[in-house]
Formats: structure tokens, sequence, C-alpha cells
């Protein structure tokens, strides 16, 4: 599929098996969408891990949205993915993520090894302190 759209409620098996899926995919994805209704931020690790063994891969805009707190080990992961110089990501959109300065932060810090980033959105709901 061009676009993978997923809502995810919290169950760890699920995220490595479609986690799985991305690594082994051979067509394209465009777009990832993560609407993550889990507390703990387990789908984003996943993910972001899937995406950095196989960074060619990366879809040109990954959106992960709503309610969910981005913890230290998420925002490392992806972090980690956007300075991989493998990596082809056009867009990051943090939509309704709870996200704090430090955090956003540390993503800046990384956008500066990326050379493909052309949009990152943080939603003015996702930004606290």
């Amino acid at each position: 599929p061009k676009c993978l759209e997923l809502s995810l409620y919290g169950d760890p098996d699920v995220f490595k098996a479609l986690g799985e899926v991305i690594t082994k995919r051979t067509c394209p994805m465009n777009t990832l969408k993560l609407k993550c209704l889990s507390r703990e931020g387990d789908a984003i690790l996943v993910f972001m891990g899937a995406l950095q063994s196989s960074p060619h891969q990366t879809p040109k805009l990954i959106d992960i949205g709503q309610p969910m707190y981005l913890s230290s080990d998420a925002i490392i992961a992806i972090s980690t993915l956007l300075q991989n110089q493998e990596c082809k990501i056009e867009g990051l959109v943090l939509r309704q993520t709870r996200i704090y300065d430090e955090s956003l932060a540390q993503i800046s810090l990384s956008l500066q090894k990326n050379v493909t980033l052309r949009e990152f959105i943080v939603d003015t709901k996702s930004l606290t302190n």
C-alpha cells in the first residue's frame, strides 16, 4: 500500500508483527500514519526500530498522532532515524503528542544531519513544559 494508516491500542505483539511487515515489504510506502492510543509509546519504538533496520524504505511522510506521550526512548528512536544518511523521509508530523521542550530540541539537533526532510510539523497542542 502507498499509505499505511494504523490505529494502535497497546498490544506490543501486534506492534512487533506490523514492524516486521514494514521491514519485509517490497513495494514503496509513501506515508505511514500512526494514531497511537497507547500511553507507553511501544508502537513508536517498534516502528522506528523497523524503519532503522531498513532506512532505504523509509516512507516519505511519517505522521504520528493523538493522544500519546512520546517517551525519551521514542524521541531517541525518532532522532536516530532522522540522522541516518540512508533515511529518505521528507516529512515528519507530530499531532497531539505530548512532547517536552528538551525532546523537541533533541529532534531539532538531529535535523542538522538530515538532508531530505522538507517538512516538520508539531502542532501547538503537543508542546508541554
